[in-house]
């Protein structure tokens, strides 16, 4: 079993130690730069510093990501954090006295100066986040199934911490006269659709337990998939240990992922954000800023219109997006019902040269930096070809689990281009049901490699 807090903790202490080491040396060389005869002290007190905020940080760590009420328990327990790592870096620096003699001054003033703004940067982000989470339509809408006392305190939780990116919506429960409890059981699909969730939190005494009175955990899982929302099991026994790697701790709380992929992660998810932030970066800066220009005076010149075709589609979490492409059509009033066809009499000349490159798909490297898109990933459809297809294909909306990309599996397997048959829109969703439940880092860097010089998987690849 892996525990998500582990994760963000070992995210925490470097992302701290980098800030230390950074404050330790702009204070070496702004404050001290003109005094310091022996370089090897500032090295000195960068290891001591360094050592003395790690063994704080094991000191104290426990539930120092997930607290239970508020803000104000997580400022006492980094406070406590601060001070245990002045007294250990004391304790560490007495005996070297003699050595570095006046420079205690220095890893004094600096160690102060880190501490305190970790502590305001931590309050400025604990707000950011929340004011974040109000607004943003890119927060999961969390449904919690039973008004009892473990869901109440997933509701605390989720409440409090909103770097968990969850959003309480209410609670489904045959007591209709509780708080916040926004239909029976019974209204489970209703429901989901009306208040638009994203994750579903079910209360269960033992992992195996039947939900509610007529569904297994199985039947409820598919109709999970068939709506595209997660299901996450909440065992009432905190102290239950499976050694599954589908469960996982938060403040104590088991939480049981019956489909676990890989991007639920936080590793997996920061890898691939790294990756999509460089290299859509390096396209933005070293391909449109002197392509698109170019190409917009060529389509400005073939017919009338804007230069960029804006057009929604659906994304993760079925979270609706504009998708960018360079215009390869004369505008139409079908361009969100009708799929393109080879013979399409809407593309322009230029348009069809930019859609057999596939050139017109580069500005949606804009849709990944703004974290829309990934490079790899399920192709966005439109918002008619989602309603059509999630009624018509088992599991079709288990796609938007992950960001949609640019190119992807299916696409460079051959599944790419006009869906005119049904079967052809199923191989697509076979081939992202794979991608999705068996990412890897090494499998987004091969996609994009066959994507850029296999001929084949590169043309039309829609």
């Amino acid at each position: 079993m892996k525990a998500r807090e582990n994760e963000l903790q070992f995210i925490s202490v470097v992302l701290d130690l980098l800030v230390l080491n950074f404050t330790i040396l702009i204070f070496a060389f702004t404050f001290y730069g003109f005094h310091i005869n022996k370089p090897s002290d500032i090295y000195l007190c960068v290891l001591l510093a360094n050592l003395s905020w790690v063994l704080a940080f094991i000191f104290i760590r426990k539930k120092i990501l997930y607290m239970k009420k508020g803000y104000r328990p997580r400022l006492y327990r980094m406070l406590k954090r601060t001070i245990v790592f002045l007294f250990i870096q004391g304790i560490l620096f007495l005996p070297l006295m003699s050595l570095i003699g006046d420079f205690w001054l220095f890893l004094l003033t600096s160690s102060l100066v880190f501490a305190f703004a970790k502590l305001f940067a931590n309050f400025v982000y604990f707000k950011m986040v929340k004011y974040y989470n109000k607004k943003s339509s890119h927060v999961k809408r969390a449904l919690l199934i039973g008004d009892n006392q473990t869901m109440r305190k997933v509701k605390r939780i989720i409440k409090v911490n909103p770097v968990l990116n969850y959003k309480f919506i209410g609670f489904l429960s045959d007591n209709l006269q509780g708080k916040n409890v926004l239909g029976s059981c019974d209204s489970f699909i209703e429901v989901i659709k009306n208040h638009n969730i994203h994750v579903v939190f079910v209360a269960v005494k033992t992992p195996d337990e039947l939900i509610s009175d007529c569904a297994k955990k199985n039947e409820l899982l598919h109709t999970c998939n068939q709506l595209g929302v997660r299901l996450l099991y909440v065992p009432e026994n905190e102290a239950i240990e499976m050694g599954d790697d589908k469960m996982e701790k938060m403040n104590g709380i088991t939480l049981i992922n019956p489909q676990k992929i890989p991007l639920d992660h936080i590793e997996n998810q920061i890898k691939k954000r790294m990756f999509d932030l460089v290299f859509s970066g390096m396209v933005i800066l070293f391909v449109l800023s002197w392509l698109y220009p170019l190409l917009g005076l060529l389509i400005k010149l073939s017919s009338k219109g804007p230069v960029l075709f804006i057009q929604k589609r659906t994304g993760v979490n079925k979270v609706t997006f504009n998708c960018y492409k360079f215009r390869s059509m004369r505008p139409n009033n079908d361009s969100d019902l009708k799929q393109a066809t080879e013979a399409d009499p809407r593309i322009t000349r230029i348009g069809k040269f930019l859609r057999s490159t596939n050139i017109d798909e580069l500005p949606q490297f804009i849709n990944v930096f703004r974290g829309e898109m990934s490079v790899v990933g399920p192709r966005p459809h439109m918002l008619s070809h989602t309603d059509k297809y999630s009624a018509l294909i088992d599991d079709y909306l288990v796609r938007h689990y992950v960001k949609p990309g640019i190119t992807g599996w299916a696409q460079i397997s051959g599944f790419r281009g006009e869906t005119d048959e049904l079967w052809k829109m199923e191989k697509r969703v076979e081939y992202d049901k794979e991608y999705i439940n068996n990412w890897s880092f090494d499998w987004d860097f091969l996609i994009v490699w066959k994507t850029i010089f296999d001929l084949k998987a590169f043309m039309n690849a829609r």
